[in-house]
């Protein structure tokens, strides 16, 4: 665990010298480099040599000052498009500090301050964007206050951390990746190259940018530019053509935290290595218009003696003097510089957001008289272009449709399903639908749309698909003295083992007891519906209060039909036999419903889940399996939660009784379980989050449980206790604490590390 936590506190460090300062100095030789850059039309810094496209028709756009007029022409020819009159706005990165954005625009609003673009790095770069797309500073918070950001910006799955009954085709988000090799693409053995994918956050910034459909980000209302790093070569790369969700999720795409994003065959990484607060960038690019820059990095480095302890102060305090004196030169390059005092906020804060956008109005609102009269003196030159009258983006449609880095027949399927765009008017808001749509499946590990202008207006979209390892090893375990049952597993998944897009994987379980489960998986159809088949070979035991030790082997197998409804529900159906050593073997129809409306699938604070499994062998009883929880949000940062389950079976048969305990239903009976026909549990808990991050976070709760089992629908035994949890959930790890008090008048001390993806019990 200290190997852990010293190496998350490093990652966290990395992430905030990356984001809150970079190197942001331009030298003559880099801008002969930016100005001629350009990746097939979608990477470039434009420069006067942009005159070579088609300019904008201007002969409908009527001119305030006809002296002027020769100005506006020039500038034009320049650059290709029309400039409205007011500041340019450089916003800095900072991670979740860059909120304090926000406070800037709704200052800037307040004061009818005209802005004539934008370029933005990070999440500047997010913000300006968003806000160049026609957002206000009113929206932007309103939408802040519904989503959930450390949710979308890592890579949680909707469906949850845990698989209880295996329903679903295999995926690595449940296991830690040791290795993948894919030969599909030529690429061999390889790994993770970042922490996070990032695939919610790329669907989320889709959905919100789909207001406009254009390809050029000069037809946005506000024209906007975007900063990245060509991580191959080091080159700063300005984003202002293509789709605007791909240059937002390039320019925030920070090394060692998230994947590169990649366009055109080119790996992307956050701007701020280059150019954190891109000034010198912005006065090449819109010349004759006053900047105004938004600085979040910190003003003094200084550090004391006594605060430099170890080789990570060293380092940190060291990359910070590098990048410090690049700061201040671009700070010295704008005509005006805002500081927000965010340097007490962290770079992935999960929380404080209001606090943060204040401190952008706190720091924008003794600025405005200056920046009024930076635009007075801008007027009194001649040197504004003035306000020009245009449309935002054009009538653009959409010529060809290509889906790129799936096989043909899936290409085939998909182009079945969206060919109907060719021909119409380009609709953002269908393609973030799209996007959203497939990035569900868990067959895409990424889903991205790239936008290409062929023509004044015509566009070809491609959607470009990247597909999991074709090879896959992953680990995962779970140990503690809460349950009776530990174990380490070894998972190797393999797709495209009969069709494309199919997947099969072989987990082994070592511990007290061993276990082999295989799975395969049919393609998901495009009406969300798949076949699954589950093998498994396990050993199982337990010792109960009243009944004695069990121990036996138990061999099952299940093929079902499944069916996704809305965006966490699934509906199967199928058959199943099971068979016990030394014992009958039963087999019947199988029945399972998962719903899911939890806000966060690792952390939720509110919404509900039904898990359900009932297996109907001939001759036998029925055999049930449901698990409730319900998250209620109260007061402050508290909820309540309330859990439940209900199991029912044979205690006739103890290898299909309805045991409990043996889950963690009741941690103080995990040792010895009840055993009955019938059985309940109860929780109900007040919950408070602790810490909240993208990779999970750290909760308390005060808990009381109650469980019975019953024999022929009547008392058999009862259990009650109550105590006090602190839990550490995180994407494909979980940490629990616990101190319980029964009703023995007993107190026990628990313990787990590990997601309990549990195997035993009656249900194949």
């Amino acid at each position: 665990m200290n190997k852990h936590f010293k190496f998350m506190i490093f990652v966290f460090l990395c992430a905030k010298l990356l984001v809150s300062s970079a190197f942001a100095e331009v030298t003559f030789a880099e801008r002969q480099i930016l100005n001629g850059a350009k990746i097939n039309s979608i990477l470039s810094f434009q420069s006067p040599e942009r005159s070579s496209s088609s300019p904008k028709d201007l002969e409908s756009t009527p001119s305030r000052v006809s002296s002027q007029s020769k100005l506006l022409s020039s500038h034009n020819r320049r650059w290709g498009f029309q400039h409205k009159d007011g500041i340019v706005l450089v916003l800095s990165g900072g991670g979740t500090k860059g909120l304090a954005h926000i406070g800037v625009f709704e200052e800037l609003e307040k004061a009818d301050i005209p802005i004539a673009a934008i370029v933005g790095t990070s999440m500047g770069g997010i913000m300006g964007g968003l806000y160049a797309s026609g957002y206000n500073a009113a929206e932007l918070k309103e939408h802040l206050n519904q989503v959930n950001i450390m949710e979308i910006i890592s890579d949680r799955s909707i469906s949850g951390a845990e698989d209880i009954g295996y329903n679903s085709a295999p995926t690595s988000k449940t296991n830690l990746v040791l290795i993948q090799k894919d030969d599909r693409r030529s690429r061999g053995f390889m790994g993770k190259q970042g922490l996070l994918q990032a695939k919610n956050l790329y669907t989320y910034l889709s959905e919100m940018t789909a207001r406009v459909s254009v390809a050029d980000f000069d037809d946005l209302p506000i024209p906007f530019a975007a900063i990245a790093t060509n991580l191959q070569n080091g080159d700063t790369v300005v984003l202002r053509e293509g789709n605007l969700a791909s240059a937002l999720r390039a320019t925030m795409s920070i090394p060692g935290i998230f994947e590169p994003w990649e366009i055109d065959e080119t790996l992307l990484v956050d701007g701020g290595l280059k150019a954190n607060l891109p000034v010198l960038i912005a006065k090449e690019m819109f010349p004759d218009h006053p900047v105004v820059a938004v600085n979040l990095s910190p003003e003094d480095i200084s550090r004391e003696r006594g605060s430099i302890r170890s080789v990570l102060d060293v380092a940190a305090q060291s990359l910070e003097i590098l990048m410090v004196e690049q700061i201040r030169r671009n700070v010295a390059a704008a005509d005006l510089v805002i500081s927000p005092k965010v340097s007490d906020f962290g770079v992935l804060d999960s929380g404080g957001y209001d606090k943060i956008i204040e401190r952008g109005v706190e720091a924008t609102k003794p600025q405005i008289e200056a920046i009024k009269r930076l635009l007075s003196e801008c007027e009194d030159t001649d040197s504004c272009i003035p306000h020009l009258d245009q449309e935002p983006g054009r009538n653009l449609k959409v010529s060809a449709l290509r889906f790129e880095g799936v096989p043909k027949n899936i290409a085939n399927a998909l182009y079945a399903k969206y060919g109907s765009w060719v021909g119409e008017k380009l609709d953002m808001k269908k393609l973030a639908e799209a996007i959203k749509e497939l990035s569900r499946r868990e067959d895409f590990s990424l889903v991205e749309a790239r936008t290409k202008r062929v023509s004044r207006s015509d566009v070809e979209i491609v959607i470009f698909i990247e597909r999991p390892a074709k090879y896959e090893v992953g680990i995962n375990g779970y140990v503690g003295n809460i349950s009776r049952d530990g174990w380490f597993s070894i998972e190797t998944q393999i797709r495209d083992i009969l069709m494309d897009g199919d997947v099969g994987s072989l987990e082994y379980r070592l511990g007290n007891r061993w276990g082999l489960l295989g799975r395969y998986f049919t393609p998901p159809t495009f009406q969300d519906t798949q076949f699954g088949l589950v093998l498994s070979a396990r050993e199982e035991g337990f010792e109960t209060r009243d009944l004695g030790t069990h121990e036996f082997e138990r061999y099952s197998a299940r093929l079902a039909w499944y069916k996704n409804f809305g965006r966490r529900n699934r509906f199967g159906i199928g058959y199943a036999v099971s068979r016990i050593s030394q014992g009958d073997t039963f087999s019947g129809p199988y029945l399972s419903l998962n719903i899911n409306t939890l806000d966060d699938p690792v952390l939720p604070t509110k919404g509900w889940s039904l898990t359900s499994d009932v297996w109907a062998p001939f001759n036998e009883v029925a055999m049930t399996h449901s698990l409730f929880q319900y998250h209620l949000p109260t007061f402050q940062e508290w909820k309540m939660v309330f859990q439940g389950g209900l199991k029912t079976g044979n205690a006739d048969n103890i290898a299909y009784a309805a045991i409990l305990g043996n889950r963690e239903e009741l941690y103080s009976l995990s040792k010895h379980p009840l055993v009955g026909d019938q059985a309940y549990w109860l929780h109900i808990g007040a919950s408070r989050n602790m810490m909240r991050s993208w990779w999970g976070g750290v909760n308390v709760e005060l808990f009381g449980r109650y469980g019975q089992v019953l024999k022929e629908w009547k008392n058999h035994d009862s259990w009650w206790e109550t105590g006090i949890a602190l839990t550490m959930p995180t994407n494909n790890f979980a940490g629990k604490v616990i101190v319980v008090y029964d009703q023995d008048g007993e107190f026990t001390f628990g313990y787990s590390f590990g997601i309990p993806r549990w195997w035993s019990g009656p249900i194949p």
